[in-house]
């Protein structure tokens, strides 16, 4: 009878050894679930923020480079739009530039 009893209760417990999985494993894989997620988050968020800056530097350039060349061509300031226009140039250069990235 001892013997039977210990069988019966030994069976389920080295059945479920068998089957048992690794708890730090499954804590690894959501850990790395997790870093995976946030890492794509980050991605996505790098390119959205590339497009707006790119699109609103752009655009400035080109406000800046026309209160530039307004200033210069009617005489009231043309060392400043003759800054302006420069900087205007080096602005969109550099949108250019962080598009190719």
């Amino acid at each position: 009878m001892k013997i039977l009893t210990a069988l019966l209760i030994l069976t389920p417990i080295v059945i479920a050894a068998t089957n048992a999985t690794d708890p730090f494993a499954k804590i690894s894989q959501t850990i790395e679930n997790i870093l995976s997620s946030i890492d794509s988050f980050l991605q996505n968020l790098k390119n959205v923020l590339k497009t707006h800056i790119i699109s609103i530097s752009k655009t400035l350039s080109v406000i800046l480079g026309l209160v530039g060349a307004l200033l210069y061509f009617s005489g009231l300031n043309k060392y400043g739009g003759r800054g302006m226009i420069i900087g205007a140039l080096l602005l969109y250069l550099l949108s250019e530039f962080v598009s190719t990235l």
